[in-house]
């Protein structure tokens, strides 16, 4: 059975009983619903009816309640706010605990992008999260497990911060690249969109478009490109260092983003 057929199947039998008569729900909330059942990975599907409703409400919450939550296109807030994961990270629960903790820092700022210099300082100061190479269990750390850990890989941190971030209505994704071209290793950050896409260390205290690895992301070139996640299906797919053969995970390709100059 292909995955089209399969999506049908399951929205026909369980999601419409189910799901269109759930009281906690709203009409304009439905698009989103959809949204994730038809782009949600294979291994998602069996993911609880609560946790999809409650993931879907809080998200559309939350853009009631911040001062740029109008101003977000559609299809940025149906990619970038409303996804419940990013990689192939443990599938946590975290948007009521997250938005609950972060939601006051959030409005105390009139735009995303002094938000997002707020919140990267106080997500990891207040949850007690630092990078380590050494000493975080794996690269692929859901939030509950960095926090528990207290220490995580770039791309731990780049979760954790990336689903902080969505708790409060902020767009946000996780980027890559899977080896420099110097091959000095890979790298993991998060890009946010405040207008337009732009990007930030998970727990460093540099600004907006400014990070220990700009230099090196600058000279990159289409042998060794930088993708971004994607909750839509695009073709394409999200280099997972510590995960090769998994190919679920969609992707954009923004490698041009870094490399040329724009004013």
């Amino acid at each position: 059975m292909t995955r089209s057929i399969l999506f049908v199947t399951m929205f026909f039998l369980i999601s419409v009983p189910q799901v269109w008569a759930d009281q906690n729900i709203a009409p304009g909330q439905r698009e989103g619903l959809a949204f994730l059942m038809a782009n949600m990975p294979d291994r998602d599907l069996a993911l609880k009816h609560d946790f999809l409703i409650e993931n879907v409400r809080l998200a559309y919450q939350a853009m009631d309640e911040v001062p740029w939550g109008h101003g977000i296109p559609k299809d940025i807030f149906l990619n970038d706010v409303l996804p419940y994961a990013s990689i192939n990270e443990r599938r946590d629960n975290w948007r009521r605990d997250f938005h609950q903790r972060f939601i006051k820092i959030a409005i105390k700022n009139e735009t995303i992008d002094q938000a997002v210099l707020a919140l990267n300082k106080y997500v990891f100061a207040t949850l007690h999260v630092s990078y380590s190479a050494d000493k975080r269990p794996k690269p692929d750390q859901s939030p509950y497990e960095s926090i528990q850990a207290h220490y995580a890989s770039c791309t731990g941190l780049s979760i954790l911060l990336t689903d902080a971030l969505r708790s409060v209505g902020i767009p946000a994704r996780i980027a890559a690249i899977a080896l420099w071209p110097d091959e000095s290793g890979n790298h993991t950050w998060v890009e946010i969109w405040d207008g337009r896409w732009r990007y930030v260390g998970a727990s460093e205290s540099t600004s907006l478009d400014h990070a220990w690895f700009t230099k090196k992301a600058s000279q990159t070139d289409a042998r060794h490109p930088i993708y971004a996640t994607s909750f839509k299906k695009t073709g394409q797919y999200f280099p997972m260092r510590w995960a090769p053969d998994l190919k679920y995970v969609p992707a954009v390709d923004v490698t041009k983003n870094y490399t040329l100059k724009t004013s």
